[in-house]
């Protein structure tokens, strides 16, 4: 019973579990957007927590994205640690210098959401052409994906 109260009153225990929930949601909606081709796969949205994780240095909210990019990765069929890799690029090199140009939160969120599907279409296709492989395929899916996740972007930010 003494566990239960601590647990009640622990704010830590409480974003561990909040945390936990939506790694078992994004399961979930990964899972339909498979099924479903008109549900987007959230992958700017997943840079964007990315982002932010790794500038608030948070070691379990990374760990927490990173087993969500994973996820997204084996789903769809990408390589494994591809989009973690793609995404530290440009959380550490790329993003800093442009933040300090564009001020705008709203014009960032568009610049994630064009970073990542066309950004990581091309690091799929460069990595892919080294390495003599197929490259992966676009369709007008990917234009209504960037489109839905730049609104779902708009009102995070």
């Amino acid at each position: 019973m003494q566990t239960f109260s601590g647990m009640q009153r622990s704010i830590s225990y409480q974003n561990l579990i909040n945390q936990l929930l939506l790694v078992v949601l994004f399961v979930f909606y990964i899972s339909l957007s498979s099924i479903y081709l008109l549900l987007p796969p959230l992958l700017a949205i997943l840079f964007y927590a990315y982002h932010n994780v790794l500038g608030k240095h948070d070691l379990f909210g990374l760990i927490i994205v990173s087993i969500m990019l994973l996820i997204f990765e084996a789903e769809k069929g990408f390589w494994f640690g591809s989009t973690i890799l793609f995404f530290t690029f440009l959380s550490l090199y790329f993003l800093p210098k442009l933040e300090q140009v564009i001020q705008c939160r709203i014009c960032m969120g568009a610049i994630m959401v064009g970073l990542a599907y066309p950004g990581y279409w091309i690091f799929m296709s460069i990595a892919n052409g080294v390495f003599l492989l197929t490259p992966p395929e676009i369709d007008w899916h990917t234009l209504l994906y960037m489109v839905i996740e730049f609104m779902v972007m708009a009102t995070l930010v």
